[in-house]
């Protein structure tokens, strides 16, 4: 069976997005407020781009754009991606430099097991199956996959190339707005559980509808029927701008 993806949008004001992406999704822009404010709101507001599983921020959570907002402003032209694997990605720049460089403080040692942490933290509280790191293999792809998104500015660009059965992104994020790939990764998905599972009890939006799906889709790909998950983070050669890939995987 051929998979496809539609990606849900947040349009961030400091250029920044969140969307998510799926076997099956749509198309929604939301929000985000400016970065002053979600520096200094005990709430954690962010924007969502690409993802399987679309979501809205604390401010804005039912506030459309139009589809042609999807592209947000995306870093230089000629800044090259970062990964956040052990390994260079090659799509971009074969001159990228590894996120395991002492140079680079924003990754953590055990960030992706972070990642991990937090995702079972929330499907805990409904009682899912905990989660396991995919392979070695599927977390190079994923950051391979964010640096490719990042040099194109195209969210949900090469869902489907690492075999994931469902995507949750965080597109074109300032590196000013979190420090490290663990805070910026955390705010991302609390944004994607707690504020879209808040549109599900409050019967505002039905997993049910699929037309219901590009303001909830994180919060389903996040609780999903999936076994592993990947976490990667591409950030521009500055190192000011950055794009996190979430993929899910069925085994």
């Amino acid at each position: 069976m051929a998979k496809y993806a539609t990606c849900a949008t947040f349009a961030f004001a400091m250029s920044c997005v969140v969307s998510g992406c799926s076997e099956s999704s749509s198309v929604t822009y939301i929000e985000i407020p400016d970065v002053a404010e979600v520096v200094s709101s005990s709430s954690e507001n962010t924007e969502l781009s690409s993802s399987s599983s679309q979501k809205s921020t604390h401010s804005s959570s039912s506030e459309k754009f139009a589809a042609s907002s999807s592209s947000e402003k995306s870093s230089s032209s000629s800044s090259k991606p970062v990964s956040s694997s052990s390994e260079k990605v090659a799509a971009s720049s074969s001159s990228a430099k590894s996120s395991s460089s002492t140079e680079n403080s924003f990754f953590s040692a055990t960030w992706r097991e972070d990642c991990l942490a937090k995702i079972n933290e929330y499907r805990a509280t409904e009682n899912l199956e905990l989660l396991t790191l995919a392979p070695e293999e599927k977390q190079t792809c994923t950051d391979q996959e964010a640096a490719d998104d990042l040099a194109e500015n195209k969210a949900h660009g090469h869902f489907g190339n690492c075999g994931e059965g469902a995507q949750n992104s965080g597109p074109n994020f300032s590196t000013s707005w979190r420090k490290t790939a663990t805070e910026a990764t955390d705010a991302f998905l609390k944004m994607m559980w707690e504020d879209e599972k808040a549109l599900v009890t409050s019967g505002e939006r039905d997993p049910d509808k699929r037309e219901d799906y590009s303001y909830i889709g994180h919060y389903l790909n996040m609780k999903g029927n999936y076994k592993t998950v990947a976490c990667g983070i591409a950030l521009t050669e500055d190192g000011k701008k950055g794009w996190l890939n979430i993929n899910f995987f069925r085994k």
